[in-house]
Parts: structure tokens; C-alpha cells; sequence
């Protein structure tokens, strides 16, 4: 199933942090990686291993549709399809 909707950034975080609680994984920010409005975001398990990484912006208003089906993809291996329809 796609995502049925967009979201803002920061919606989106909420529900990626709320997931990884769900799945007994953390959502760490790096810190100086991310380019102007960009942040980057890693996902570890909990020996601490690298399971997923993704990026969101700092912008007002919504994300497009691209780029919320994608952060949806990016984050299917560890949260299972369909995650942010549910």
C-alpha cells in the first residue's frame, strides 16, 4: 500500500520516532551532516548496528509526494510495508 498522504517534515519525524519505539530501534540526528535546510537522520538497532539512514528537510509545509513515498520506501526493510498508511 502507498502513503495515503503528505506530510510535513516534522510529522514525519514524530511518526519515524514513534515507529522505531514500536520496532526497538533509536533515530539518531547527524549532526553536521546535512546541507543548509537538510538533516540527516540514522536508525540503530539496538546493538547500536546502522539499519537505515534518511534524510528530511527544515521547510515549512508539506513534502512532496515524491519525497514522501521515498522516505516511506527507505524505511519499508525496517518498519514493514506500508508503514506510514497505517
Amino acid at each position: 500500500m502507498m502513503v495515503k498522504r503528505r506530510y510535513k517534515p516534522e510529522e514525519a519525524l514524530r511518526l519515524i520516532r514513534t515507529m522505531a519505539r514500536d520496532h526497538d530501534v533509536t533515530v539518531h540526528e547527524q549532526k553536521g551532516r546535512g546541507k543548509g535546510s537538510h538533516r540527516r537522520f540514522r536508525i540503530l538497532d539496538e546493538e547500536g548496528h546502522e539499519v537505515a539512514r534518511f534524510g528530511l528537510v527544515s521547510h515549512a509545509g508539506d513534502m512532496s509526494w515524491t519525497v514522501t513515498r521515498s522516505l516511506e520506501e527507505a524505511l519499508e526493510g525496517v518498519f514493514g510495508e506500508g508503514w506510514m498508511s497505517e
